[in-house]
């Protein structure tokens, strides 16, 4: 693969997989501007996530059965043309539809890694595969910090303008930039997804990891979703742009994805997730107790992005090695369960926000937690029994 095509699909990547993400920094201000309450503005992420599992499950698949390049490009319209109409929705449910149509196309990052993996060669396929997973990362991690920004300068309408434009210009890039590339498989779309409930059906192992997933991402979101309300709060008075910020204090979650995945082999996956659980723990413990503080607000993203970028990387090695032959349809799952973790963490968070303040939001992430960590126990426990054999009667 040429240096140029890589860059091509690693700027791609960044501004793609931030869509879903756009609206975190901007939600005390879309709540002023549809006159809403917070609960009611928790349902944005909450639909961006579902949207994003629909199209996990729907569109993802498709990477497998249709031509790659036609399908990116499709789908980059399709991502600004839901954008545009976030950006001009005139009610609330509107609103709602578009981030719905914004985290079903959001997808379309999950068909542009895999198409990097097949352009390129054996000998550069992890070099590559490295720069475009860093590049999501980032774009995760800038976009919340970008949207902040913008939507300080332009508002929060203007965010979406801008990011419809984007889509728009990618798919002229893509388009122009990008060799055809035919699907290798004659499988049908039906058989295809049936595939993927066979996978979840037959493998408790990765039903296990996608459960401990979605737990974390849960407590990861019950954050972001309610960090918007907490700066504007009287504890704060801050906007927007303040939000958007902490997205780059979380990029310290890079340097723990690169030391997890050095070291996961040797460590083992499941004694680093339960680590990270205790370390994500550890954060909303300083939110509940030091949160009304910069230094303590600062400390607690620090630890939770930390734990959170490390337990990913560990699960997701833990699932590859399950099935090596399925491990874009193993992903699919887990990232189902992931969203839909997520989801429900943005949607209760906020809730909590609502009638509780900030502690209620403190307890629903503390929560989710404790949950993952009884489950990873319970999973120990249940695997020593099955290892030790019965005493003889």
């Amino acid at each position: 693969m040429s240096r140029r095509l890589l860059w091509t699909l690693t700027v791609a990547t960044v501004f793609a997989v931030g869509n879903i993400y756009y609206s975190q920094p901007l939600l005390g201000e879309i709540a002023q501007s549809f006159r809403q309450s917070a609960s009611s503005t928790g349902t944005i992420p909450m639909l961006s996530q579902l949207g994003y599992v629909a199209g996990l499950l729907f569109l993802a698949p498709l990477g497998d059965v249709l031509e790659k390049r036609g399908l990116l490009v499709v789908l980059l319209v399709s991502a600004g043309l839901a954008l545009l109409a976030a950006g001009i929705a005139p009610t609330f449910p509107l609103f709602l539809t578009a981030c719905l149509g914004i985290g079903l196309t959001a997808v379309l990052v999950q068909i542009l890694i895999p198409f990097v993996a097949v352009l390129s060669t054996p000998a550069e396929r992890g070099r590559n595969l490295g720069t475009v997973l860093s590049a999501a990362l980032i774009g995760v991690l800038v976009s919340r910090t970008l949207s902040g920004f913008v939507g300080a300068h332009l508002g929060w309408r203007g965010v979406f303008f801008v990011a419809s434009a984007t889509m728009f210009a990618l798919a002229v890039l893509l388009r122009l930039g990008l060799p055809r590339h035919e699907p290798p498989t004659r499988l049908s779309y039906p058989r295809l997804l049936h595939s993927v409930w066979s996978l979840f059906r037959d493998l408790p192992e990765l039903r296990a990891i996608a459960l401990t997933g979605a737990l974390m991402y849960a407590a990861l979101s019950a954050f972001w979703a309610s960090l918007a309300f907490y700066l504007e709060s009287d504890a704060f008075r801050m906007g927007p742009e303040t939000a958007g910020m902490f997205g780059l204090i979380g990029a310290a979650g890079a340097l723990a994805a690169n030391l997890t995945g050095r070291n996961v082999e040797r460590i083992g996956a499941r004694r680093l997730v339960r680590g990270s659980i205790l370390l994500m723990l550890l954060a909303w413990m300083v939110f509940a107790g030091l949160g009304a503080t910069w230094a303590g607000l600062i400390t607690g993203v620090l630890l939770l992005d930390l734990g959170a970028q490390a337990a990913t990387v560990s699960n997701q090695t833990a699932l590859y090695h399950i099935h090596p032959e399925a491990q874009t349809r193993l992903n699919t799952i887990y990232k189902v369960f992931y969203y839909a973790g997520g989801a429900c963490g943005s949607w209760l968070s906020t809730a909590a926000w609502e009638h509780f303040a900030w502690r209620g939001v403190c307890a629903v992430g503390a929560m989710f937690l404790l949950l993952a960590f009884a489950w990873e126990r319970l999973r120990l426990a249940a695997r020593a029994m099955t290892a030790t054999p019965a005493p003889l009667r």
